[in-house]
């Protein structure tokens, strides 16, 4: 039993749109009848026509009623509302053509039932209804003429009450019909206001719950490309594992507000560069990131590889400005990344139950990818055999013999990332450089323009500066660049040397970038 509304308020009212303009239809249709029916009335009781026509009008008051078990029907016969509308105003017009030959074709109520009549079939479907309906009309009215003979009467003889209730009549008619219009209009944008509230609601909903899957996979779902069910399949993908070195004991040592904002950022850029290279996040275990390449979309085993071996060098440079960043928060531990990837067969798809699905990897060469992480070096990237085989001809990378992993019995050769071989012995495009008081990393692909001039700016002065003996403090980040400088600090050994490297940065950036 439903409980009452409480402190006065009343239950929105939530009919069926369907059933609310049923019903409206319903009682137009009654009105448009009873009209009939009062002017066949009147003309019966001013002796314009004879009293046997009140048959006439039990069949035109009957007629409402029926129409309703009509619709009835034809809706549980599979029929849409439109459908059985459209039949019904033709119904209608056969009835209406009967009520005009009962008449005697008088030229006021004619007309006046002429014009509801039609009105009904414009508004209901357009000219192709307005068409059909008058030619049942005539239909209707022609078989009025067979039943009860030819007969008109001209329109000086029609008493004034017959012209005064046919004008009445089409009156009441036009207010309700407007009215009935008026009452759909609004309710046509209640429903319009509703959906677009509701529609705000999804893609806020959206927006926030694309955040807990890849763009990938989000992508494959709203694309209907893949469907959110219970399925697996073997596929080679190239898995990614990353976590950062020492994180568990600094995390100790940290509050809780400073260690959540700096694992966020570390997460929020690490995952930035991720999609940037076509990388699928899979999950994030602490400060440990899980990504693979090649599935839900792959661009073939080598370039996948390719793809997440750049996305690894550009991490462990990227992390440089991390830490300079981190640095003038007052987080002085030197953190560094270690990088394990392995390219192999996995099972690849949605794990889980029916209620509660993970889109995910599994299989030995997960784990591989996994321990080729441990084993790492702070700020070094292992890859395995399968993976340098895809990438040597591209990616610079020395041979470290084999290792000994947890759960493989064999011996795993390895490799170390080095860098592109199109960058060996060109200019450099990463500067980095930490000693005592500062700290300066520099990635020209990622600066942007119109951060030419400030960062340009901001090495000169500093560079004059320090060479003029002044007290020097620079703390200056943008895209790709940070800078952290004071001179109180710098021992005298280290000044030739950040000196040189600004000018080098400074170089770099005047030739490279163009405003």
């Amino acid at each position: 039993m439903n409980a009452p509304a409480t402190n006065g308020q009343k239950k929105p009212n939530r009919e069926d749109p369907q059933a609310k303009a049923r019903r409206m239809s319903n009682y137009i249709r009654l009105l448009e009848f009873l009209v009939a029916v009062v002017i066949l009335t009147a003309g019966i009781q001013n002796k314009l026509f004879p009293f046997d026509y009140y048959l006439v009008v039990a069949i035109l008051l009957a007629y409402p009623l029926a129409a309703q078990v009509i619709a009835a029907i034809m809706e549980r016969r599979g029929r849409r509302q439109q459908q059985t509308a459209s039949v019904l105003i033709q119904i209608d017009a056969v009835f209406i053509g009967l009520a005009m030959s009962t008449l005697h074709f008088s030229v006021i109520p004619c007309i006046a039932l002429l014009i509801i009549v039609n009105a009904n079939a414009v508004t209901g479907g357009g000219l192709m209804l307005w068409l059909m309906s008058f030619i049942w009309l005539v239909i209707g009215a022609f078989a009025g003429t067979l039943t009860m003979g030819f007969h008109m009467i001209p329109i000086e003889e029609t008493p004034s009450s017959l012209t005064l209730v046919s004008l009445l009549g089409l009156g009441v008619y036009v207010a309700a019909s407007s009215f009935n219009s008026h009452q759909q209009t609004k309710f046509v944008l209640e429903v319009q206001e509703r959906m677009g509230a509701q529609q705000k609601q999804a893609v806020e909903l959206s927006r926030k719950l694309a955040k807990y899957l890849s763009p990938q996979i989000w992508g494959s779902l709203f694309s209907g490309r893949r469907d959110a069910k219970v399925e697996t399949r073997r596929k080679k993908l190239t898995v990614f594992f990353s976590d950062i070195k020492g994180f568990s004991a600094m995390s100790e040592e940290l509050p809780l507000e400073q260690l959540t904002s700096m694992l966020n950022t570390y997460l929020s850029e690490m995952t930035r560069i991720a999609e940037r290279h076509g990388g699928t996040v899979d999950k994030f275990i602490g400060d440990a990131v899980m990504v693979f390449f090649g599935d839900p979309t792959t661009k073939g085993s080598k370039e996948d590889a390719t793809a997440c071996v750049a996305m690894a060098i550009e991490m462990q440079k990227h992390m440089k400005l991390l830490r300079q960043k981190w640095k003038r928060e007052g987080i002085d531990h030197r953190l560094e990344i270690r990088i394990g990837i392995n390219t192999g067969y996995v099972t690849v798809g949605n794990f889980g139950t029916d209620t509660r699905l993970d889109y995910t990897i599994l299989g030995t060469d997960v784990n591989l990818a996994s321990r080729l992480e441990s084993a790492a070096r702070p700020g070094h990237i292992l890859i395995s055999q399968g993976t340098h085989e895809l990438i040597k001809d591209r990616i610079l990378c020395r041979s470290i013999g084999d290792i000994q992993a947890k759960g493989f019995n064999r011996p795993i050769p390895v490799h170390e990332v080095v860098d592109f071989r199109s960058k060996a012995g060109k200019s450099q495009d990463f500067i980095s450089l930490e000693a005592d008081g500062f700290g300066i990393h520099m990635h020209v692909e990622r600066i942007r323009n119109f951060d030419k001039k400030r960062i340009l700016h901001t090495l000169a002065k500093s560079a004059a500066e320090l060479k003029q003996s002044r007290d020097v403090r620079v703390n200056f980040e943008a895209q790709g660049f940070a800078i952290h400088l004071d001179s109180d600090l710098i021992g005298p050994k280290d000044r030739s040397r950040i000196l040189q490297v600004m000018g080098e940065a400074a170089r770099t950036v005047q030739e490279r970038l163009i405003v």
